[in-house]
């Protein structure tokens, strides 16, 4: 069988692929071994930049496309600029070039081409950690809970990226998964929980394995997907952000709450109160440290999404977010078990940190599919 790919195919994939590894490996214990990674990471994405825009200049565009890609970039260069630090820029501009750069390339391509590589690099991992190359962290936090990195450098990693490869292969699968791919991904996800102790991975995981399974062979009306897909992507998007800017630790609920939430929300309000909230985003210098037991020091990071996108990117960029997501469940783009997934990835958002970044969250790449609505290929999803 002979396999064809186009040149912007070739550019887009090479371009995708250089920015998935060196991001990837500078989140493993490789980077104390070799700390150079972390200047190779910024070169890879400067590489990537580049062979995005060779392939934009290749391709014909429409007049429309370009508006909106000069839009998008203006956008990227100036949240750049407001974050001040030349990691989170060179981020941002390439994750709204990829995003962009979609243009002309089969959608199902894409995840499949993320699925494949993220499970190649997972699997890289966990042999070096057999090896014994790399040291499998242990953390004991308070409570008792005893956590094991799996060769991350943080132990959460390792389950969140499992997580979105459950997310996206179900996307994929649709209808056709079946009982054994059921079990066989939970049981996969079960081994990363009993050795990290990632709760919300783990348990929404479950959820999206049941869901899917049950509807697998249903199809709800777009009526019924569009409501319920735009209420729930909505208050996903807006419930955080309030919970967080009104939370008070004198009220009892918002006590049990902080606390059934480990602290996300005192730590989002803390940040709120000391940056304020800017429409482009603004530098905000987290604090990850800790000490071997897991007891913080002075620790600083929004989990939330959405929280995070509006208090380090902006309001624009979480508005445009928001928009194009909306856009895509009122054109009726998602089928049943797409949508379901989506719903999954939302509620998992609310409370953690991965929508907006491609490492772990391909499904970022759909707002490419609004932006490019007129040219793009959908193909098969």
């Amino acid at each position: 069988m002979k396999i064809t790919i186009k040149l912007s195919e070739l550019l887009y994939f090479s371009a995708f692929f250089i920015w998935l590894v060196f991001n990837f490996v500078a989140q493993t214990n490789l980077v104390y071994k070799f700390p150079s990674i972390y200047r190779y990471r910024i070169i890879a994405m400067i590489v990537c930049i580049v062979i995005l825009i060779a392939k934009l200049l290749l391709e014909k565009h429409t007049r429309r496309f370009l508006l909106i890609f000069l839009l998008a970039i203006c956008l990227a260069i100036t949240i750049a600029i407001s974050t001040n630090k030349l990691f989170d820029g060179l981020t941002i501009i390439s994750t709204i070039m990829l995003i962009v750069s979609v243009k002309n390339i089969n959608f199902r391509k894409v995840l499949v081409f993320w699925s494949v590589s993220i499970f190649l690099f997972m699997l890289f991992v966990f042999i070096l950690l057999k090896l014994g190359i790399i040291e499998n962290t242990l953390r004991i936090q308070l409570g008792g809970r005893y956590r094991f990195s799996q060769g991350y450098q943080f132990v959460s990693l390792g389950a969140n990226y499992l997580f979105h490869i459950t997310l996206v292969y179900l996307y994929l699968r649709k209808n056709r998964v079946r009982f054994l791919e059921i079990m066989l991904l939970g049981i996969v996800n079960y081994y990363f929980y009993i050795n990290t102790d990632t709760k919300s991975a783990f348990f929404l995981s479950i959820l999206a394995l049941i869901v899917v399974y049950l509807f697998r062979n249903k199809e709800l009306n777009q009526r019924t997907l569009q409501v319920t897909g735009i209420i729930v992507w909505t208050a996903g998007v807006i419930v955080p952000i309030v919970l967080t800017y009104f939370y008070n630790p004198s009220i009892k609920f918002f006590q049990i709450l902080n606390t059934t939430l480990t602290g996300r929300l005192s730590l989002g309000h803390k940040t709120m109160s000391l940056y304020g909230v800017d429409l482009f985003g603004q530098r905000i210098d987290w604090e990850l440290q800790q000490r071997s037991t897991s007891v913080f020091d002075n620790y600083l990071y929004v989990d939330s999404s959405f929280v995070n996108i509006l208090l380090h990117y902006g309001v624009i960029l979480l508005f445009v977010i928001w928009l194009s997501y909306y856009l895509l469940i009122k054109r009726g783009y998602f089928s049943t078990v797409e949508m379901l997934v989506f719903i999954v990835l939302i509620l998992h958002s609310m409370f953690d940190p991965q929508f907006f970044e491609l490492m772990y969250n391909p499904l970022l790449l759909l707002i490419g599919l609004v932006w490019g609505a007129d040219e793009l290929n959908y193909g098969e999803t």
